[in-house]
């Protein structure tokens, strides 16, 4: 069981009832923003949502807890809820001392606010997580000067990448992969385009600027990658006018990233794509990265 899920199964436990799902992320939340220990290595990230900060991770996980019995759906004051299901003492005996001191702190000092006292406070002082919300929106979402933008996935978390793309003032995404696939949660190309529906970004896969797997066999120095995406630009790119046209497209109609799996992009062949779309539209490239992506960095 990963630390962040028995952060979470202790604090259920020191509710001592059942706990909302709306109560639960809100805590979790305050773990990660206002407490020192931020609930430990890898906990979750999180993005503006419906009712202000919600993380996908976190809720897919509370549905792995309880279909592994850990805890199972109840009801509290009328909501939905989870409560444990038996002691649980001995699965979150192990967690680290700052963590435990942090989240129960959380929960005594938020217990006994309403839904309403809740929210107000969540709000208060993150307006930035209202961004998305059907209750009300204290900010709005950014939208980014015309350029040509890029990112890479590797090693973020959904939540944490959605949200800098939403502070980033980022609109659509423009998977560049030619194989969508993933082991981690929410960047397979199925759970990426209804997660980013959800949070009204636009998703559009084109698969035909990516590179094949297995000219990607052997990538072991920077000149062997190099090589490949000079071949990329010379043999590849030249094959799919279409598509590149067509990306050009969508980068000037609204604010759009192209995005792949590494984290640096001199390693990745989306800036060479990026340099070809750039030459079309006549903008400037903007890469991702580095401090505008700290806040997802953070992923187990």
């Amino acid at each position: 069981m990963l630390n962040r899920q028995k952060c979470i199964l202790l604090m259920i436990d020191r509710a001592g009832r059942p706990v909302t799902h709306l109560e639960i992320i809100k805590w979790a939340f305050l773990t990660a923003l206002e407490m020192p220990s931020g609930g430990g290595s890898s906990f979750y990230d999180f993005l503006p949502y419906q009712y202000g900060p919600f993380s996908f991770a976190m809720f897919r996980e509370l549905g792995g807890l309880a279909r592994k019995g850990y805890i199972r759906d109840a009801e509290w004051s009328g909501h939905a809820a989870w409560e444990l299901v038996g002691n649980m003492r001995g699965e979150i005996a192990n967690l680290a001392k700052d963590v435990r001191r942090d989240a129960a702190r959380v929960v005594e000092r938020f217990i006994s606010k309403s839904d309403d006292e809740l929210i107000d406070y969540v709000y208060e002082r993150f307006p930035w997580y209202t961004a998305n919300s059907k209750i009300r929106r204290l900010v709005s979402r950014p939208v980014a000067d015309a350029a040509v933008y890029t990112v890479g996935y590797e090693g973020c978390s959904i939540d944490g990448l959605l949200n800098v793309l939403m502070r980033q003032g980022i609109h659509r995404i423009v998977d560049v992969r030619r194989n969508p696939v993933a082991r981690r949660y929410g960047f397979h190309k199925s759970s990426l385009t209804r997660l980013c529906g959800n949070v009204s970004i636009d998703y559009i896969h084109v698969p035909e600027v990516g590179i094949p797997s297995e000219l990607r066999r052997e990538l072991d120095s920077p000149s062997s990658y190099a090589k490949l995406f000079d071949q990329y630009e010379r043999e590849l790119l030249p094959k799919a006018p279409d598509a590149v046209q067509a990306i050009a497209g969508l980068v000037v109609e609204k604010p759009t990233t192209l995005m792949c799996m590494e984290a640096d992009p001199d390693m990745c062949h989306r800036t060479r794509l990026a340099n070809s779309v750039a030459a079309i539209t006549h903008l400037p490239i903007h890469h991702i990265e580095g401090e505008t992506c700290e806040q997802v960095v953070n992923f187990n």
